[in-house]
């Protein structure tokens, strides 16, 4: 689809304001706490405690440290990762979905195949923040994850997430809160290296 000029200049400005909300902040942990409703057998609902890790540019690692050892590690590993906006315009191919109400959505698409075939990127035009986001699998499966902001240490960071995650054999609800953050904390690169 042909874009216009604007379109186009008014997502890269975006763009810019996403990642310069998150300057000053390198790397943080915080205290997850995972509510989960599985909709498909084994139709369990447990809660999972962990900790979440982001470094800059692009490190983000969930490792859950409580509830039902098989459902952690499943989570773990599915547990949607979201890019760094900082990294987007080198991992994907970036367009303006729509712009409407206040919200513009962009559709990310990964430069490299693999399992997601897109996401769509909902930003808030006044805040720039990440309010939701929609991964697109290529099986036909989807997760969606709404998040939500608070002000630590005068920072703008995610406190709340709710998601969907219906992929084949597996359906489930998340509802997952952060707290207890450490800002620029000083996190080794091998927690990040894939189990």
């Amino acid at each position: 689809s042909v874009q216009s000029a604007s379109a186009q200049v008014s997502a890269s400005a975006l763009l810019e304001r996403l990642i310069t909300n998150s300057d000053g902040v390198k790397s943080y942990t915080a205290s997850v706490h995972a509510d989960i409703a599985m909709r498909t057998f084994p139709f369990l609902s447990p809660t999972l405690e962990g900790v979440y890790y982001h470094k800059e540019p692009s490190r983000n690692k969930i490792v859950f440290t409580s509830g039902l050892p098989f459902i952690a590690k499943q989570f773990s590993k599915i547990y949607p990762e979201v890019e760094s906006p900082s990294r987007w315009a080198e991992a994907y191919a970036i367009s303006t979905e729509s712009d409407t109400d206040g919200f513009t959505v962009l559709r990310l698409v990964p430069r490299k195949q693999g399992r997601v075939d897109h996401i769509d990127a909902k930003i808030d035009d006044k805040t720039a923040e990440l309010v939701s986001l929609r991964w697109n699998y290529t099986d036909g499966g989807y997760a969606t994850l709404d998040q939500t902001y608070g002000n630590v240490q005068g920072h703008e960071l995610v406190t709340g997430q709710s998601g969907h995650l219906e992929v084949p054999h597996y359906v489930a609800d998340l509802k997952s809160t952060f707290s207890d953050f450490k800002i620029n904390a000083n996190i080794p690169d091998s927690i990040f290296a894939k189990d």
